[in-house]
């Protein structure tokens, strides 16, 4: 196989335990273009009683086709039991977690020549939307951004 790129874990919350294809088919454009590749995916329920159950995107008809390109690529196996018991503690009752793996072509040659380097990725951090959403209040705010 050859160098990963930076391999995000997206995780995806749904009231009512409601997946359906639209979100992944964003997903799917996405990757389409080459800018990420999916590589593996974790789907976690959690019923009205509280029962946590951690289920296979196979499972999931509308999502049978991207099972299957995971499978051939060979990768899964990033999440597993624990992660969906842990994801399951704070999960709201009625409620569906998907959990994409996601690596970052775009990255990947940067990735490449920094671990080449000797050097390794010590931090990375994913700013929130509601972080992005006051900046651009902030910023729409004021002509000049202050």
């Amino acid at each position: 196989m050859a160098e990963l790129g930076p391999v995000d874990a997206i995780v995806l919350g749904f009231p009512g335990q409601r997946l359906t294809s639209a979100v992944l088919d964003a997903f799917e454009s996405v990757e389409e273009r080459g800018d990420v590749r999916l590589i593996d995916a974790l789907i976690v329920v959690k019923d009205v009683s509280g029962e946590v159950s951690s289920h296979e995107v196979s499972e999931f008809e509308g999502l049978r086709d991207m099972a299957a390109e995971l499978a051939a690529r060979e990768m899964l196996g990033l999440a597993g039991d624990e992660d969906a018991d842990q994801i399951g503690q704070v999960m709201p009752p009625d409620s569906l977690v998907v959990v994409l793996f996601v690596e970052n072509i775009w990255a990947r040659e940067v990735a490449t020549r920094i671990r080449d380097s000797g050097g390794r990725l010590l931090s990375y951090t994913r700013l929130p939307q509601s972080v992005l959403d006051d900046a651009e209040e902030t910023l729409a705010g004021t002509p000049d951004g202050t």
